[in-house]
C-alpha cells in the first residue's frame, strides 16, 4: 500500500463515487511507484460492485488520464493487467459524462426517492415529502462508505455510521483519518493474532484513536529484550575483581 497515493486518490475529483472507490482501491494495492495488478474480480469483491462496473470505471479513469493499463499474456493465457497510476496531474477537473451513478442493471430511482414526483394527497393529512440530502451530507455519506471499505473490523456498521455522523469530519480530518488508518493497519496490535485486537470502528472514532501512538509490527521483536535488568559488577560474587570462578 502507498499512503502517498491513497491520500492523492482521496483528494482527486473523478465525478462519480463508485469511480472514486475503484481509484482508492487501486491506490490501496499500488506500490510507491504507482504499479499494481489486481484482477477485475478482486476489485469487484473488495468494492462490493459488479465486475463489469469495475471495468467501466477503469476505462473512464484511463480516459481521464488517472491511470494506464498494461496488458499481459503468458503464452495463450491472459494475465491480470498492470495498472500504472498517475495522480500528480490527471484530469484538470472531474470528467463529464462517462459511467452513470447506478451500476448496470440498476433502475433509475427505484421505489421513489428524491428524484420521484411529489405525492398528491386528497385528504387533510399533511404530505411529508421525501427528504433531499444537501451536497455536504451526500459527500459525508460517501466518505463514510469509503472509510468503512478500508476499515478491517466489519462489525456494527450502524454504530460506526452514527459515530461518523457525530464527528462530521472535515476534508482535512478525513485525510488525517485515512493516513492514520493506514498506519494502524500496519501496527503491532492490529496485525497480531489475525487482527482480533482491532477495535470496532465506532470505538476507534468516538475515542479519537487515530491520535494513538503506535508500535510498528516490525518493532515487536526488536522490543522483546528491551526490559531486561541492567547488569552491574556487584551483582556477581567476585565484585569488581571479577567473577569468583
Amino acid at each position: 500500500m502507498s499512503m502517498d497515493l491513497m491520500v492523492k486518490a482521496m483528494k482527486t475529483k473523478v465525478g462519480n463515487p463508485l469511480r472514486k472507490l475503484v481509484l482508492v482501491k487501486l491506490a490501496d494495492n499500488a506500490s510507491d511507484q504507482g504499479e499494481c495488478w489486481p484482477s477485475y474480480q478482486h476489485i469487484a469483491d473488495q468494492c462490493e460492485i459488479g465486475r463489469s462496473t469495475v471495468k467501466l470505471h477503469i476505462r473512464e479513469l484511463e480516459k481521464a488520464g488517472f491511470l494506464r493499463r498494461e496488458y499481459r499474456r503468458k503464452g495463450e493465457l491472459n494475465q491480470s493487467n498492470v495498472f500504472h497510476l498517475s495522480l500528480d496531474g490527471g484530469a484538470a477537473s472531474a470528467p463529464v459524462g462517462g459511467a452513470p451513478d447506478n451500476p448496470p442493471g440498476a433502475g433509475d430511482n427505484p421505489g421513489g426517492g428524491a428524484g420521484a414526483a411529489p405525492r398528491t394527497s386528497h385528504s387533510s393529512e399533511p404530505v411529508k415529502e421525501p427528504k433531499t440530502l444537501c451536497a455536504s451530507e451526500v459527500e459525508l455519506a460517501e466518505a463514510f462508505e469509503l472509510f468503512w471499505k478500508l476499515y478491517p473490523n466489519k462489525k456494527s456498521k450502524k454504530d460506526a455510521r452514527k459515530a461518523w455522523e457525530k464527528l462530521k469530519p472535515s476534508i482535512e480530518l478525513r485525510l488525517t483519518l485515512l493516513t492514520a488508518l493506514g498506519n494502524h493497519r500496519l501496527s503491532r496490535d492490529w496485525t497480531k493474532d489475525d487482527g482480533q485486537y482491532v477495535p470496532m470502528a465506532s470505538t476507534w472514532l468516538n475515542g479519537e484513536r487515530w491520535t494513538d501512538e503506535l508500535v510498528p509490527a516490525s518493532a515487536a521483536k526488536a522490543n522483546a529484550f528491551n526490559n531486561l535488568p541492567t547488569h552491574t559488577a556487584d551483582m556477581y560474587q567476585g565484585g569488581e575483581d571479577g567473577p569468583a570462578f
